[in-house]
């Protein structure tokens, strides 16, 4: 019979201890076909589109901006916490946010009033629960219309945010 020696004992517990900590703090698995699936139905019931390797959202009136201004509508607020809330509840923790101006005024007074819009809407989106570590901000001016800014209409609608999550 073997004899009882408490230093030992002691040492089979502690590594015992050590082992069962160490498998308590193991990375999580990654995403499933199921919680990808999910997202990706999340970001289109948004109304988010695919386009390369990413998934862009453009709400349309609700992120669009009066001239010279960076004033998030109420309903663009709103918009926007629905945005947070879907985002973060798939584990959408990293977005890119792009603001756009039309081409009325100088490119240096453009830039810096689309980087105000792309930081107007990143702050709603941390009101609503998005970590701001994980929101990107770029100002891109008058560099990518999506309408003509020879008409009012078209102005307008260059006039706008879009938010971007990479596609994985």
């Amino acid at each position: 019979m073997r004899e009882f020696h408490p230093k030992v004992w002691a040492v089979r517990w502690l590594m015992a201890g050590v082992v069962m900590a160490l498998l308590g703090c193991q990375s999580a698995p990654p995403p499933t076909l199921d919680a990808r699936a999910q997202k990706v139905a999340a970001l289109r019931k948004l109304g988010f589109t695919h386009a390369a390797d990413a998934w862009e959202l453009k709400l349309g009136v609700k992120l669009l901006f009066e001239s010279n201004a960076d004033e998030v509508s109420e309903e663009g607020r709103a918009a926007l916490a629905e945005v947070a809330h879907t985002l973060t509840s798939v584990g959408v923790d990293r977005v890119i946010v792009e603001g756009h101006t039309d081409n009325v005024g100088s490119a240096k007074f453009n830039e810096a009033l689309s980087l105000r819009r792309a930081e107007s809407v990143a702050q709603h989106l941390m009101q609503a629960g998005m970590n701001a570590a994980g929101i990107e901000r770029r100002g891109l001016g008058f560099d990518k219309p999506i309408a003509d800014n020879a008409t009012p209409e078209g102005r307008a609608q260059n006039r706008r945010v879009v938010v971007t999550v990479r596609a994985d």
